[in-house]
């Protein structure tokens, strides 16, 4: 057998750990990103309806409508020489707020985003008849402060409500300017400039952005931590079979139950190691089976031919006695030197006998490469051939589909069988043989009974080195227990053990 074609490969070292490589760390940074993307999008998605939402809301008409009506129920505005320009501001400021509804509920929850005086996109502008201005804020966004001036030039000139809704690339400016007809010549213009959707949302407030923020960062540390904690613990009990598995512990199994991908994967994991150990399994069958054909070769090669050409000699010996006893008469050679020769020659041929034996023990076919009966089979046809010893093999076909699922266990038992029945053929002069498999469950029975003449078990029990095999090879199976029973109608012995039965395969 080549050693080093069955040397395992050296196991990779594992990487060194970093704090950040941690599956918490991973968790929180992807549902951070994923958690700004999908918000910013969310919010542009709120953006675009609550814009359209806006439009309309500020669509001149009803800029002009809400004009008229907050106009009747404050009445003429004063005239801006008898009031200091704070007051005037404070005047337009109340007034803006009425129009346009910045005090609602709705424009503070929804609309903030379009913006207010603070950023100069919504502005009130009050022109007297003599050209004073008193606007509200001091300095409006350069596209909505030049077409206010241009809608109250025109409604001063024409007399008349100027309604404008001037549109731009991805935004719009609404205005209404007024000519007051209680003051000739003076003009009230209120306007709003929408600006892009990008640069709404960029222009929300940082207490807004805060806030966004800290929500984001809390609850994305709180699902990684619960998604990392169910995680972690079933990883790393996963990690402690794989280091047993590293270590030749092939027993191990991770025995995750989960109905997710972690569970699943961990499933196949459990059954790759089954397979895995029965892999290995064979191959240390396959290479008992090598190393026993390797000394039977052996035994054949160098231990039997030195038994043939010692008995041969010995023979010779014995030839050359003989003749030299003839030669010197009646009464010549030595009766002492003859009995040694001879006993030497019994001994030989013992000698031969047991080395044939041994060999065919060790070449016999292996339960790995037949199966148990086939390999029963064989063993007792080159053991009892030409015996006239009758055999038999009994083996109930459940109880011999489970105990293929271990072949490690089958080899034992037909070891046991061999002793046994080479037993019969040297000692108890048996004519008939039977072999019998059974089961109950999960308890098996291994029987090999014969009719020969039977032994005494005291004579054999400290001195039969083959019943003391055949007990420590029974007791090597699971809950094995080995029993023997002789007498003069013949030897029964018989093995119990115990195997958790296979999947698909009922007692």
């Amino acid at each position: 057998m080549n050693d080093t074609a069955a040397r395992p490969m050296p196991a990779a070292r594992a990487p060194v750990r970093r704090w950040w490589s941690g599956l918490f760390w991973k968790c929180l940074l992807s549902m951070l990103i994923a958690s700004w993307v999908s918000t910013g999008l969310l919010s542009l998605l709120g953006l675009y309806l609550e814009r359209r939402e806006v439009r309309a809301h500020m669509a001149p008409p009803l800029l002009e409508s809400a004009m008229r009506r907050e106009l009747q129920r404050l009445g003429p505005l004063p005239e801006q020489a008898r009031v200091a320009p704070e007051q005037c501001e404070a005047l337009v400021q109340a007034l803006l707020v009425r129009i346009v509804g910045m005090d609602s509920a709705k424009w503070m929850a929804s609309y903030s985003f379009a913006g207010g005086t603070a950023d100069g996109r919504i502005a009130i502008r009050y022109r007297d008849r003599d050209g004073r201005v008193c606007q509200f804020p001091a300095r409006p966004s350069a596209p909505l402060q030049q077409v206010l001036e241009d809608s109250e030039h025109e409604a001063a000139t024409t007399r008349a409500a100027v309604p404008r809704r001037h549109e731009r690339e991805g935004d719009w400016i609404s205005v209404v300017a007024l000519p007051l007809t209680d003051r000739p010549g003076a003009t009230l213009s209120v306007g709003q400039h929408a600006g892009g959707s990008l640069a709404s949302f960029m222009r929300m407030d940082s207490g807004a952005f805060e806030g966004l923020m800290i929500y984001l960062v809390v609850i994305s540390a709180m699902s990684a931590i619960a998604v990392a904690t169910l995680l972690t613990r079933r990883i790393r009990h996963a990690e402690s079979a794989a280091d047993a598995w590293a270590a030749g512990e092939l027993d191990a199994r991770i025995h995750d139950n989960g109905l997710d991908e972690f569970g699943r994967l961990s499933q196949r994991f459990d059954r790759m190691a089954d397979a895995l150990g029965e892999v290995i399994q064979v191959r240390q069958a396959l290479a008992v089976a090598e190393e026993r054909n390797r000394l039977a070769r052996d035994l054949h090669d160098t231990a039997k031919q030195r038994s043939f050409a010692l008995g041969l000699q010995l023979s010779v010996l014995d030839h050359l006695n003989e003749r030299a006893g003839e030669n010197a008469g009646e009464g010549g050679g030595d009766p002492r030197q003859r009995a040694l020769i001879k006993a030497a020659l019994g001994l030989t041929g013992q000698l031969q006998r047991d080395l044939a034996d041994v060999i065919q023990r060790f070449s016999a076919p292996t339960v790995a490469e037949q199966g148990l009966r086939k390999a029963l089979e064989d063993t007792f046809s080159h053991l009892l051939g030409g015996s006239e010893i009758e055999w038999r093999l009994l083996l109930d076909g459940v109880a011999e589909r489970g105990l293929g699922e271990y072949p490690q266990h089958a080899g034992q038992l037909l070891l046991i069988a061999t002793e046994a029945a080479s037993n019969s053929l040297r000692h108890s002069g048996a004519r008939r043989i039977e072999v019998v498999l059974n089961n109950s469950g999960n308890r098996y029975g291994w029987t090999i009974q014969d009719d020969g003449c039977g032994f005494m078990l005291s004579e054999h029990e400290t001195t039969g080195m083959g019943l003391a095999n055949m007990r420590l090879r029974a007791r090597t199976l699971p809950g094995g227990r080995f029993r023997i029973a002789s007498s003069s109608s013949g030897t029964v012995v018989t093995v119990s053990f115990t195997l958790d039965p296979p999947q698909g395969v009922q007692a």
